[in-house]
């Protein structure tokens, strides 16, 4: 696995460089600046499998740094992972905001560091589906012939604000439970994903994610909000802002927004994805449950709630 680091400490450096290669990874390469991490990024032939950044250095810190490497169209996929200190934990929020995949403290433990570092190898493996996947959208119709599974959490082309679901599940696991009470979260489900998944090939399949995401984006535009799909036709949405989220009206403009496609799904004989948002879910005081247990109980939520009287579905013919 290809590493870059990026540190403005020589000494820590070093320290990683050590605990990389105790973890049996020495392709490693190391940088002292955000502009020399930058400069090394648009001018590497072979692209980097992971980056390591520092939050704390000095003109441009490892927020702002990892939103510009997100911009990078060679990175926008690649797992990065934060190096923070207790003292700069207070930025975790706003680092997995900017598209970080996880993060590792000062000073490293070694068991907890394996574990990362060999999460994000396995990460790296299930990206290299995902970009064969983005090739094929890229591609004429029918030159290359991929499958993916209704179940996988792929990453959708185009949707600025969403995250990698196990992202946002890393998120959840760093809130602890004293976190947790602050953050609530819900689901949107696609409610005949899995039709529209059999009636349809995989470009079209994820032409239609895209058409939701859109909306979702449009509608939740003034949220500061997380967003992931996690698979099954399911995005999940997680902030400390969603106490007030009316779900009812939120499904409702969100089903209307869809109805803008309504002539492309009838020109392509699918069904019209029809949205369903469950209730926000959030711990209480009370609860010692695990952050990441809210995103499941959010996905529950939305999947087992009644259906509404709406319209007629137009029938695929």
């Amino acid at each position: 696995m290809k590493i870059l680091a990026v540190d403005d400490d020589p000494i820590f450096l070093d320290v990683l460089r050590e605990a990389l290669r105790a973890a049996g990874y020495t392709d490693l390469t190391t940088v002292l600046s955000p502009q020399d991490a930058l400069y090394t990024l648009e001018r590497q032939g072979e692209a980097f499998d992971c980056i390591l950044l520092d939050i704390q250095m000095p003109v441009m810190n490892g927020v702002d740094l990892c939103a510009r490497v997100r911009k990078l169209a060679q990175y926008r996929r690649t797992p990065i992972l934060m190096i923070t200190s207790m003292s700069t934990r207070n930025y975790i929020d706003d680092a997995f905001a900017a598209g970080a995949t996880d993060y590792i403290t000062k000073p490293l433990d070694p068991t907890e560091f394996r574990a990362r570092i060999g999460m994000v190898e396995r990460l790296v493996h299930e990206q290299l589906r995902a970009a064969l996947l983005e090739h094929q959208i890229g591609l004429a119709s029918g030159m290359v012939e991929l499958q993916f599974d209704l179940e996988t959490p792929v990453m959708i082309p185009g949707f600025d604000r969403g995250i990698e679901y196990l992202a946002l599940q890393n998120y959840m696991l760093t809130l602890g439970i004293k976190g947790s009470y602050a953050v609530s979260a819900f689901a949107i489900t696609i409610r005949n994903a899995g039709v529209i998944y059999r009636k349809s090939t995989p470009l079209s399949f994820m032409n239609m994610l895209a058409d939701v995401a859109s909306i979702i984006e449009d509608t939740l535009k003034t949220e500061q909000a997380l967003i992931a799909y996690a698979g099954n036709g399911v995005f999940v949405v997680a902030s400390n802002g969603l106490a007030g989220t009316d779900c009812e009206e939120l499904e409702a403009e969100i089903n209307l927004g869809i109805e803008s496609f309504e002539s492309i799904y009838l020109a392509d004989r699918l069904p019209v994805p029809q949205v369903r948002v469950g209730e926000v879910v959030r711990n209480s005081i009370f609860s010692r449950e695990r952050s990441a247990r809210i995103l499941e109980r959010a996905i529950s939520a939305a999947q087992d709630k009644p259906e509404a009287k709406t319209r007629k579905p137009l029938a695929a013919a």
